[in-house]
């Protein structure tokens, strides 16, 4: 079990780092013009910076009990990481929404530039 919330651990400290370093840089295909996308460019960076810290935390969380002998320490972290999870689940799901709300508005924009000022 020690050897597993190690791995566990780890692993969700380094994909946490991936996806904010990748978030930050961009993703490949991405292009920000306009004010609209600069906004929700913003309000992602801002939601996903807050979503990879929760990761962070959750992986620091299973660390401590790795080395957390079983008792109130290691079930207190086993919690605090069931909760983190449950929460990121949960922003994502917000997440969605915005991303949702965003292609809505974005989607006019798209329209006039694929079939030009003429065919509305």
């Amino acid at each position: 079990m020690f050897e597993g919330s190690l791995v566990l651990g780890a692993t969700l400290c380094l994909f946490a780092g991936w996806l904010h370093r990748t978030e930050k840089r961009g993703w490949p295909n991405e292009s920000f013009d306009t004010d609209l996308d600069q906004e929700y460019r913003s309000r992602r960076l801002r939601s996903r910076r807050r979503i990879n810290g929760l990761i962070a935390i959750c992986g620091v969380l299973i660390l401590i009990a790795a080395f957390a002998s079983p008792g109130n320490l290691w079930a207190l972290c086993w919690i605090l990481v069931m909760v983190g999870l449950m929460l990121v689940v949960f922003l994502a799901g917000v997440d969605v929404f915005r991303t949702h709300r965003y292609h809505q508005k974005k989607l006019p924009e798209i329209r006039k530039q694929t079939l030009g000022d003429d065919e509305r």
